[in-house]
């Protein structure tokens, strides 16, 4: 009995609904179908451990279990039958909660399929791989495609990890010892946030912020591959973030377009948004699987673009012909998310030693030999 989380499913989602459609739409900045781009879907491939499956679309869909090019048909469904299957994993992702979860309404399909797992691995670069027929082209082609779903909640779009930290150096006389700070600061007047408030106080204290380090060397490296000044914009991006109080990404590379610093415009007026474009590549990047531990080589072969499961089973995508319009897709619906910073109230400053308890561990004041640090963390979600 396989499980998984609304995200999980949502992958198998697509694949069975794309099959019964055959359609595969092009989104328009609202995600709404754009009628006049429309790609053919004529197979899907599925990677389980030691075979592939490959769902073949004609006037019916036939199952096939591949083992070194050797075929071996599993089942054949109608295209109707095809299109109950998508509806029931579908209404199952709706109405289930939870971490994870088995929609038994699925069971008897994705035994007879063969099917081990409902999420990609890891190290694989996209979550589906598709056969359409590319009208640009005029041809079929193989491309493999991303896969983002709105399905029930709303989906994250960079996750946050224990290392996802970054790390700022604070400079200046608190006038008080790091603990009276962390613990007067804890529950700020009229339901601030503590991570403005604290980073509010240490201002008005005179004290000086300024980014040291990523606690990720390997975060760090990707975010190097896709620009270089990405760790500084997107440190001084989740310094804005909180000192004023703005969660929407667009809003806040509104504000580095101001406030410029790193002095890209000199003083002068530019039509050059430079940190609005390479937050859009750092966004669009993540898209397309970067995160914070693995290795990103920002490959791009035989990527097809990003599927979007929206919340009332329409499937979407944006090609990679159309990237520019992903882009602004993903600045215009985006927010800095606010993890859970693990701090233990009873005794402000330290982690929560309680266990289960997410081990981000930021938005307080530390002492880490002879400096004084603060730390905030990066999760980017889709907004609702």
């Amino acid at each position: 009995m396989i499980k998984g989380n609304k995200g999980d499913w949502s992958e198998l989602y697509v694949l069975v609904k794309l099959i019964a459609d055959g359609k595969l739409y092009q989104s328009d900045i609202n995600l709404n179908k754009d009628l006049n781009n429309i790609y053919d879907v004529i197979k899907a491939f599925k990677n389980e451990k030691d075979y592939v499956l490959e769902f073949d679309r004609n006037e019916q869909i036939n199952i096939i279990k591949v083992v070194n090019e050797e075929k071996l048909l599993l089942q054949s469904h109608t295209l109707i039958e095809f299109e109950e299957i998508a509806n029931k994993i579908f209404n199952g992702i709706k109405s289930n909660s939870g971490l994870s979860f088995n929609i038994s309404e699925a069971n008897s399909f994705i035994d007879n399929s063969l099917i081990k797992k409902l999420k990609a691995e890891s190290n694989v670069k996209s979550d589906l791989k598709l056969k359409i027929y590319d009208h640009r082209l005029a041809k079929e082609t193989d491309l493999g495609f991303s896969i983002k779903s709105l399905i029930g909640s709303d989906s994250t779009l960079f996750n946050t990890g224990p290392k996802n930290n970054f790390i700022y150096k604070i400079e200046g006389d608190l006038g008080m010892s790091v603990s009276d700070f962390n613990s007067y600061t804890l529950k700020p007047p009229e339901r601030k946030s503590k991570i403005t408030f604290r980073l509010k106080e240490l201002l008005e204290k005179e004290c000086s912020i300024s980014f040291d380090k990523i606690q990720s060397f390997q975060l760090w490296k990707n975010l190097k591959m896709i620009d270089g000044d990405l760790p500084e914009i997107i440190a001084f991006a989740l310094y804005y973030r909180w000192i004023y109080g703005k969660s929407s990404v667009k809003e806040v590379a509104e504000i580095l377009e101001k406030e410029d610093p790193l002095n890209f415009y000199n003083n002068e007026v530019s039509e050059q948004k430079m940190y609005e474009y390479k937050i859009k590549k750092f966004l669009a990047e993540c898209a397309m699987g970067m995160t914070s531990e693995k290795v990103w080589l920002g490959e791009y072969d035989s990527f097809g673009g990003v599927i979007i499961a929206k919340n009332d089973g329409e499937i979407v995508c944006f090609h990679i012909y159309d990237f520019n319009l992903f882009r602004n897709y993903l600045i215009n619906n985006t927010v800095f998310e606010q993890a859970s910073t693990g701090e233990d109230e009873n005794n402000p400053g330290n982690p929560r030693t309680k266990k289960g308890t997410k081990k981000y561990y930021y938005g307080w004041l530390y002492q880490a030999e002879n400096d004084l640090n603060f730390k905030i963390n990066i999760q980017i979600r889709f907004k609702k």
